[in-house]
C-alpha cells in the first residue's frame, strides 16, 4: 500500500486562497486515525515537493477558481491537474505544480480543488466559505478517505 500523502495549500493572508491549508489542518486529527499523512503548507512549495516520496500517493488541496459555486468540489487526477495548469489560479508564478511536472511527473495523485469566492489581500475566508466550512471539511475528508480505499483496493 503506498502511503498516503494530503498536502494542504494556500496562503492564510489572501483570503479563499488559503482554504487548501485551513481545511487540512482542520481534518488533520480525523486523517491521523485513517492513518492518512498530511503536510500543511501553505506557500512554501519546496517543503511541500520535499515531502513527497516515491512511494506516496499525493492528494493535494488548494483553492480554485473556475467560476462554479463558491465551496464546491472538483476532484481531478494530479497528471491532468498538471495539464490543465494554466485553468489553475494561483498566486506564485512558481509553485508545487511546476515543481512535480518538473522532478516528478509520474507521481501519482489528485487535486482536490475548492472553488473560491474571493482571493486577494484579508485573514479571513469569505462569507461564503465561512458559512460552507464545516461541510467542505467533511467533503474534503471523505473524498481523501475514498481514495485511499480505491488504492487498497486497487
Amino acid at each position: 500500500m503506498k502511503r498516503v500523502l494530503v498536502i494542504g495549500i494556500g496562503s492564510l493572508v489572501m483570503k479563499d486562497d488559503g482554504i487548501g491549508s485551513r481545511v487540512v489542518e482542520a481534518i488533520e486529527s480525523s486523517l491521523q486515525e485513517h492513518d492518512i499523512s498530511f503536510f500543511v503548507g501553505e506557500t512554501d512549495f519546496q517543503c511541500c515537493f520535499d515531502e513527497i516520496r516515491p512511494d506516496a500517493l499525493v492528494i493535494i488541496v488548494d483553492a480554485i477558481a473556475q467560476g462554479k459555486e463558491p465551496g464546491s468540489i472538483e476532484v481531478m487526477l494530479l497528471s491532468n491537474a498538471l495539464k490543465d495548469r494554466c485553468k489553475l489560479r494561483t498566486q506564485h508564478e512558481f509553485n508545487l505544480f511546476d515543481l512535480i511536472e518538473l522532478h516528478a511527473p509520474q507521481t501519482p495523485g489528485y487535486l482536490i480543488g475548492i472553488e473560491a469566492a474571493e482571493i486577494g489581500f484579508g485573514f479571513d475566508l469569505s462569507t461564503p466559505l465561512k458559512e460552507r466550512f464545516e461541510q467542505i471539511c467533511t467533503d474534503v475528508l471523505n473524498t481523501v478517505i475514498n481514495i485511499k480505499e480505491e488504492a487498497e483496493n486497487a
